[in-house]
């Protein structure tokens, strides 16, 4: 309540445009809202963590609130690059993504066979058609895939590119529905709770 307040405060005396969240609630972002127009929110979103379809993305559409979308396509696994061999060291957050263990990365095969079974009939890669995807079903999605060199930064940008027809978005949507994904997340992480503990001394 009071970030939004300053927040307010601050686009008032014309030192910022607008203000955004990230990983919040719809409680919470309704509360924002409320005091202060949000111009975006910066949640957990892809194919294998969807919880912002029940109440946030709504609430964005209905509000000309942007999504912005982090780990677009789910920490490099929906690109198929990631396997059970593949090592995180160092400061690699992706260590502690729970859809990367091992058991879990086999576990949640499936979703990169629909992703490769797409990829070959558009000539595009894994990960462009999980970008693709996500561009076609909402209007207010900038998602922010990150990447560690050029090839790749290119390969993201040229998903603008995959169109999908209305007939193969349901078909993907239809896939994935009938698939069970290991390794859950969310996109709640207030006050540094859930994925924020692993950082705690």
């Amino acid at each position: 309540k009071d970030i939004a307040i300053v927040m307010g405060q601050l686009i008032d005396d014309g030192l910022i445009k607008e203000w955004g969240l990230s990983q919040v609630s719809i409680e919470m972002l309704t509360e924002a809202h409320e005091i202060t127009p949000v111009g975006a929110v910066q949640n957990l979103y892809n194919m294998m963590e969807r919880d912002c379809e029940e109440k946030i993305i709504p609430y964005c559409i209905e509000n000309g609130i942007s999504l912005i979308p982090f780990s677009p396509t789910a920490s490099g696994f929906l690109s198929g690059k990631v396997t059970t061999e593949t090592k995180f060291e160092g400061d690699d957050v992706r260590k502690f993504v729970p859809q990367l263990s091992k058991e879990n990365i086999v576990a949640n095969q499936p979703i990169l066979d629909i992703l490769e079974k797409f990829a070959n009939e558009k000539n595009a890669t894994n990960a462009q058609i999980s970008l693709a995807w996500m561009l076609h079903k909402y209007p207010n999605i900038i998602p922010i895939p990150g990447s560690k060199n050029q090839k790749r930064i290119l390969e993201n940008l040229d998903s603008w590119n995959v169109e999908l027809t209305d007939n193969e978005f349901e078909e993907i949507e239809l896939a994935l529905n009938s698939v069970e994904v290991y390794g859950h997340r969310g996109h709640v992480e207030s006050h540094q709770s859930g994925f924020g503990n692993n950082w705690k001394n």
